[in-house]
């Protein structure tokens, strides 16, 4: 069977999680941006797989470098929009977000010279952002692919269809949701999703529950960030230490597990893979 891969385009210092807010320019220029070195990495090791797979760019990166959008088009891959600069969806209002979504698919579209179908959310989407679908059918996107709905203990979480696989909406929108798997706690947790499952979880783990989605669901989209597979990666002062314990680990070994995973299930841009639900 043969699954999405996505990667969620955005810089070291996209990051809503610290107090102090977004990084300012100093910060940045402190640093440099790191986006491009590792997103070519990323598409030498899908190249060496002879795989393509869908990029969710920050109209903030697109715009910074839209020679890295270009070479993704020459390659194959998939073009898709996560929003203006990384910003939840949780604490916006509607207008708000529809202007967000319009000006980044435009700019990103610009750039591409290519019609952007999809859409991710920074940080996904919960129960309580469901609103936000939405606004993405208002902005004129096809599919969206944010819907992670955690909870840290055991117990079911709500799912847009019973099974949490690829699902309709009523406003026309297709949602092709990252894939959550019950495990023998009770826990239903993303441990076939990718990111941080991939980094910090035994790689037979990964491949058990993807499996399993597959067999039980069917096809699903698997993630993964440039600064994943960067070690040296740095985060913003003031970034809480919960969120740079998360972010680090599993760093040093990403690139191997990526590699791993391609040589092990087949993966297509989210355009191809859900084709049939798209053409409907």
């Amino acid at each position: 069977m043969e699954n999405a891969l996505s990667i969620d385009v955005e810089d070291w210092h996209h990051d809503a999680t610290r107090p102090a807010g977004p990084a300012t320019r100093a910060e940045i220029e402190t640093v440099g941006s790191r986006v491009e070195r590792n997103v070519e990495a990323l598409f030498e090791i899908l190249a060496a797989h002879d795989t393509r797979a869908t990029l969710f760019f920050l109209a903030d990166v697109a715009r910074d470098q839209p020679g890295l959008v270009q070479q993704a088009c020459t390659l194959g891959h998939e073009i898709a929009c996560h929003g203006l600069a990384h910003r939840p969806v949780s604490g916006r209002t509607y207008d708000e977000l529809r202007d967000d979504c319009l000006a980044a698919r435009k700019t990103i579209e610009d750039i591409a010279g290519t019609a952007v179908l999809g859409f991710r959310a920074p940080y996904f989407l919960q129960p309580p952002d469901l609103w936000a679908l939405d606004v993405l059918v208002e902005s004129g996107f096809r599919y969206d692919s944010s819907y992670m709905p955690l909870r840290y203990f055991p117990g079911d979480v709500p799912r847009l269809d019973g099974a949490g696989g690829a699902v309709r909406l009523e406003n026309g929108l297709w949602e092709f949701p990252l894939p959550l798997s019950r495990l023998p706690s009770g826990h239903v947790l993303p441990a076939a999703a990718g990111g941080f499952s991939l980094r910090a979880l035994p790689f037979w783990i990964t491949r058990r529950y993807l499996e399993r989605f597959n067999t039980e669901v069917g096809p699903t989209v698997v993630y993964t960030h440039p600064w994943e597979i960067d070690p040296e990666s740095p985060k913003l002062p003031g970034t809480p230490g919960y969120v740079r314990w998360f972010n680090n680990v599993g760093r040093s070994r990403m690139r191997g597990k990526i590699a791993r995973l391609l040589s092990t299930f087949r993966f297509a841009p989210i355009t191809e893979v859900f084709a049939t639900e798209l053409a409907r």
